[in-house]
C-alpha cells in the first residue's frame, strides 16, 4: 500500500489532549537567542501522527478498519428517499437495514498521496479550539459557523483550496479525531477497491452508555505511540506552525491556545506561509526524521528528570542534595573533559548529542530541538552547582513543567483488557487529562464526559 506524504502545517500538540495549540516563536541557529515556545514546537514533533460504495468525489478514508466500521452502520432516523442534509460523513448502508448492518469498504492507493496534516485533535467538533485552524486560517472565516453540520462545507473548502490555489498538487488533508482520517479530494483517481463486505461490530455492553465500541478503543490506543508501518511520513524540516508567529494565543493565560479572538489580519501569514510551502516543496528532497530525534532525547531524560525531581532520595538531610548532584553528574559525565574545566563547551556537547551533523541549522525543527535540549543540560548544569536540595528540587520541577512531556502522563501497570484512558474526542473528563488512569476498554469514559465540552452540531 502506497503511503501519504505530507508537507505537514502543525496547529499544535499535546498528545494527551491533541488541542490544536499556536504561539510565539522566535530564535535563530545555536549560539543565537533560545527559541521562544521551543517547548510547544518540540512536543508538536515528539507527539504527530500517534493516535472507505466504491466512492467518487470527495471521501472520508480511515486507516483501520475499526474505525471506519463506526460509520459501516444505517443513517439516522431519515425518511427513505430523503437525503441527509446534516454534513456529516457518509455511513455506508443499503436500502433494508433491518439487521445495523452496513457496508465495510477497503481500498488500496494507486499511487503516494501528497497531504496537508493539520495537527491536534484537528477533526474533533468542538468549541475549545479544535477547529480554529481550520475555519480561521485555512477557509479564512468564509465558512458558517458549525460543528458536525458543517464537514462537508470543510472538505469541499479544502479540495477546492487544493485544486484551485495549490494547483493539485495536494490530494486531500489528514486528520485526527479518535482515529487519524484522510479526507482525499479525488478518490476515483487514487483508490483501488479490495473488497466490499457487510459488516458491523458487535453488541457492546449497554453500560458504555452509547461510547465508543471497546475494538475501536483498542485500535485507537494501539496508536498512541505511532501510526504504525511507514504509512505515513512527515515532513518536519518544513512545516508550518502558529507558533512561530507574534500572537497572543493564550488569552488571559488560558491553558488551552485560541485563535478565536485575533484579527484576520494577524493571521494571513500563515495561510501564506502554507501555500508557499506548498507550491515550493519538493517531495523527493532528503528528510530528517525530527521526531525520531525528538524521541531519543524524551526517551534518555524522561525517566531521569522524573527521578530527580521525584524527591525519593535517602532521608538524611546532608544526603539527598550529594545523591542528586551525584546522579546529575553521572547523566553528564559523557560531555565532561577532565583535562579542561569548560562549562559552556560542556553544555552545547551536551546539547548537540542528538542533532545530525550535517542537518539544516536554519530548520524550525533543529531550532526547536536544540532550544529543549541546550535548556535541559543547562538546567542539570545549575543543578550540579546548587548547594540547596530544596533549590535543585524546584529548578528540575520548573525545568519539567517547561517541558510537558506526555510520557509523565503515561499509566502504568494497565491490564490486558484495559488501556490508558486520556480523553478522546468526544469522550473524557477534566480528570482523565490531569491525570490519567486504567479503564477497561468495554466500559470505558462511563459518566459526564466535560473535557471536550458538548459536541459541537
Amino acid at each position: 500500500m502506497h503511503r501519504p506524504t505530507l508537507l505537514t502545517c502543525l496547529t499544535a500538540l499535546s498528545s494527551w489532549t491533541a488541542i490544536p495549540a499556536i504561539a510565539l516563536a522566535v530564535g535563530g541557529p545555536p549560539g543565537s537567542q533560545p527559541l521562544q515556545n521551543a517547548n510547544h514546537i518540540f512536543n508538536a514533533i515528539h507527539a504527530s501522527m500517534r493516535q472507505w460504495d466504491t466512492i467518487s468525489d470527495i471521501g472520508w478514508m480511515a486507516f483501520d478498519p475499526e474505525h471506519a466500521m463506526v460509520f459501516a452502520r444505517p443513517a439516522s432516523k431519515t425518511p427513505r428517499g430523503q437525503p441527509d442534509q446534516s454534513g456529516s460523513q457518509h455511513v455506508m448502508t443499503s436500502a433494508d437495514e433491518k439487521n445495523e448492518a452496513g457496508w465495510l469498504h477497503t481500498y488500496v492507493t494507486t499511487n503516494d498521496l501528497r497531504l496537508v496534516y493539520i495537527d491536534g485533535t484537528s477533526a474533533g467538533k468542538s468549541h475549545i479550539g479544535t477547529l480554529d485552524l481550520q475555519d480561521r486560517v485555512l477557509f479564512e472565516d468564509k465558512l458558517e459557523s458549525g460543528g458536525v453540520t458543517q464537514e462537508s462545507q470543510r472538505a469541499r473548502a479544502a479540495c477546492q483550496i487544493a485544486q484551485e490555489e495549490w494547483n493539485g498538487r495536494i490530494d486531500g488533508v489528514i486528520r485526527m479525531a479518535a482515529g487519524f482520517e484522510i479526507i482525499l479530494c479525488k478518490p476515483e483517481q487514487m483508490l483501488e477497491p479490495v473488497h466490499i463486505v457487510r459488516a458491523k461490530f458487535p453488541s457492546q455492553d449497554k453500560g458504555n452508555q452509547g461510547g465508543k465500541p471497546g475494538e475501536l478503543l483498542r485500535t485507537v490506543t494501539s496508536r498512541y505511540h505511532g501510526i504504525g508501518g511507514d504509512r505515513v511520513i512527515i515532513n518536519y524540516d518544513s512545516f508550518v506552525t502558529a507558533y512561530d508567529y507574534d500572537l497572543d494565543l493564550f488569552p488571559l493565560d488560558s491553558n488551552l491556545p485560541r485563535l478565536d479572538h485575533l484579527p484576520a489580519s494577524s493571521l494571513a501569514p500563515i495561510r501564506e506561509n502554507l501555500t508557499e510551502l506548498i507550491m515550493t516543496h519538493d517531495v523527493t528532497d532528503r528528510l530528517v526524521n525530527w521526531q525520531a530525534i525528538a524521541d531519543m532525547v524524551v526517551e534518555k531524560y524522561g525517566r531521569s528528570l522524573r527521578s530527580l525531581a521525584s524527591g525519593h532520595h535517602h532521608h538524611h538531610h546532608d544526603v539527598p542534595l550529594q545523591s542528586m548532584t551525584n546522579e546529575v553528574a553521572r547523566i553528564l559525565s559523557p560531555f565532561i573533559d577532565q583535562d579542561y574545566e569548560d562549562i559552556q563547551g560542556e553544555i552545547e556537547r551536551c546539547s548537540t548529542q542528538f542533532l545530525p551533523a550535517h542537518a539544516p541549522e536554519d530548520s524550525l525543527a533543529y531550532r526547536s530541538i536544540y532550544t529543549v535540549t541546550r535548556r535541559i543540560c543547562t538546567t542539570l548544569v545549575d543543578v550540579s552547582q546548587t548547594e540547596d536540595y530544596h533549590t535543585a528540587t524546584t529548578i528540575l520541577h520548573n525545568l519539567m513543567h517547561y517541558l510537558d512531556w506526555t510520557v509523565w502522563k503515561e499509566c502504568h501497570g494497565c491490564q490486558d483488557d484495559e488501556f490508558c484512558a486520556i480523553p478522546i474526542w468526544p469522550q473524557g473528563t477534566q480528570e482523565d487529562h490531569h491525570h490519567p488512569h486504567c479503564q477497561k476498554f468495554d466500559n470505558a469514559y462511563e459518566g459526564v464526559s466535560g473535557y471536550w465540552a458538548p459536541v459541537w452540531r
